[in-house]
């Protein structure tokens, strides 16, 4: 049963899908995403962009089993979410990569309420009028009082209102605010 009806959004790449390690995997370099520091971090790392990208439209396209999940129990804590809040998947990507997109949620297990997906360097501030928060780990959306920022080797340096270092801690959030009762007047 869902409690509340404003939906909450996660984004994927770098909250639920850990697709830098495949990449760099691929690109035969022996980096994880735990190497990645910034979030331009092509040149610190000496990665192609565009190297990157095509490898990164092959895994999303025709590789996508290969892609973990940055938390293995995402699928469940999304279940659990889901009996409180709807909750959508709101992602930028290349339109080449949403079929693959949908089949590894699908592969993974994680059901949600509803897949927006966005182009490529779209700002997704402009979309969250229909949200009540966004769990990104784009230190660049921050100015968005309603974006929780995922807690990611490439925005430690970044002041947010509100982090999170894992899903779950989302229920806990959420579950005490929705615990405490209104106030009023005495």
């Amino acid at each position: 049963m869902v409690i509340n009806s404003k939906p909450i959004a996660i984004d994927i790449d770098g909250v639920l899908a850990d697709i830098y390690s495949p990449i760099f995997k691929e690109l035969g370099l022996s980096l994880t995403s735990e190497d990645v520091k910034s979030w331009n971090f092509f040149d610190e790392l000496g990665v192609s962009k565009d190297a990157f990208w095509m490898v990164y439209k092959e895994l999303w396209s025709n590789k996508y089993t290969t892609i973990p999940l940055v938390e293995e129990d995402a699928p469940a804590t999304i279940a659990k979410l889901r009996q409180r809040y709807e909750v959508h998947i709101l992602s930028s990507r290349p339109k080449e990569v949403f079929a693959g997109t949908v089949l590894w949620l699908k592969y993974k297990g994680i059901e949600c309420d509803g897949i927006h997906l966005l182009p490529p360097k779209a700002d997704k501030t402009r979309f969250l009028h229909n949200f009540q928060i966004l769990v990104d780990d784009n230190p660049e959306f921050v100015r968005d009082a309603r974006v929780i920022l995922f807690d990611r080797p490439w925005n430690q340096g970044v002041k947010a209102k509100r982090r999170i270092r894992s899903l779950k801690e989302l229920l806990d959030i959420y579950i005490i605010l929705e615990s405490s009762p209104p106030q009023r007047g005495v």
